[in-house]
C-alpha cells in the first residue's frame, strides 16, 4: 500500500497534511502514524520534535470521533 509518495508497512503510514502553524501549501506537511509497542504515535513533520503518543483507549476515542465527523 502506498500513501502519498511514501510506501507504508503494516505498522507505519505517512499522510500528506497541511500545517496551519507554518502555513505551507496543502500536503506540504507529512504526518507519520506508527504503532510502536502497542501505542499509536503521531509525528507531525516526521521530525521527531513534537511526537504525540496515544494508548489504545485514547486511540479508539480519536477513531470514534473521526468516524462520527466523517460518517
Amino acid at each position: 500500500m502506498t500513501i502519498g509518495n511514501q510506501p507504508s508497512d503494516k505498522n507505519q503510514r505517512t499522510v500528506p497534511a497541511t500545517c496551519r502553524t507554518h502555513r505551507g501549501c496543502k500536503g506540504f506537511c507529512n504526518l507519520r502514524l506508527a504503532k510502536v509497542n502497542g501505542e499509536i504515535v503521531l509525528d507531525p513533520h516526521v521530525a521527531g520534535c513534537c511526537v504525540i503518543s496515544l494508548d489504545e483507549t485514547e486511540a479508539r476515542t480519536v477513531r470514534d470521533t473521526l468516524t462520527e465527523w466523517l460518517g
